[in-house]
């Protein structure tokens, strides 16, 4: 809990205790999503143990009454079957090869559908932004569809981390950013010091429609 607008911090609650997880890679990181529903709020996470790699991460999902995260009793876990509190949460998306989402992802709802955007999985790696689909937040997910390689600064760059603005979406469109970096690691600090301007957010603007 931090103050507003000072964010000095107040208090740390443990949600999900996962120290028992000896897998880095089986350990869950809700917080980067959340959409807010029919009196619930929703927060996705997925399992981030292989940031390096190539292969898909997968999604999980859990809920809380609205007003309710700093309340450890309030969670409930989708465990494959159903909302459980204190529940080991199982993925809702992702096979760890063709699909699943990156290190980043973000959800929306449009018109009664949730659309998940991620960076592609596998081969495509940071280049290529896609999408999934789906009528509860639990899923099923249905995907990837509607892939597109977003416009880089520079070569050498990739882009990462997508999130939706819903307050910045009109008429059936979706303002979406992207954050951008260098691929390799090493000179990446020295080149953004060079033009800090890279690592500027990008928009751009998609329109939703049906599946094709």
């Amino acid at each position: 809990t931090l103050t507003l607008p000072a964010l000095r911090l107040e208090s740390v609650t443990t949600v999900l205790d996962q120290r028992r997880v000896g897998d880095l890679s089986r350990r869950v990181l809700f917080g980067t999503t959340l959409v807010e529903e029919d009196g619930w709020t929703y927060v996705f996470g997925g399992d981030d143990g292989r940031p390096a790699s190539r292969a898909a991460s997968h999604a999980h999902v859990a809920r809380v009454p609205e007003g309710g995260l700093a309340d450890p009793a309030a969670w409930e876990y989708w465990d494959g079957s159903g909302w459980r509190s204190r529940a080991r949460p199982a993925p809702v998306l992702g096979d760890g090869r063709r699909t699943g989402v990156g290190s980043a992802f973000t959800v929306t709802r449009d018109d009664g559908t949730y659309v998940l955007f991620t960076m592609a999985a596998g081969a495509q790696g940071l280049a290529t932004v896609t999408a999934y689909w789906a009528c509860s937040p639990a899923g099923p997910w249905h995907g990837p569809a509607g892939a597109f390689t977003p416009a880089l600064p520079a070569a050498g760059t990739a882009a990462y981390n997508p999130q939706t603005h819903p307050e910045l979406s009109r008429g059936g469109r979706l303002v979406l950013s992207l954050d951008v970096n260098w691929l390799e690691t090493s000179a990446a600090a020295a080149m953004l010091s060079r033009n800090v301007s890279l690592y500027r957010p990008r928009f751009v603007t998609v329109r939703l429609g049906p599946p094709r």
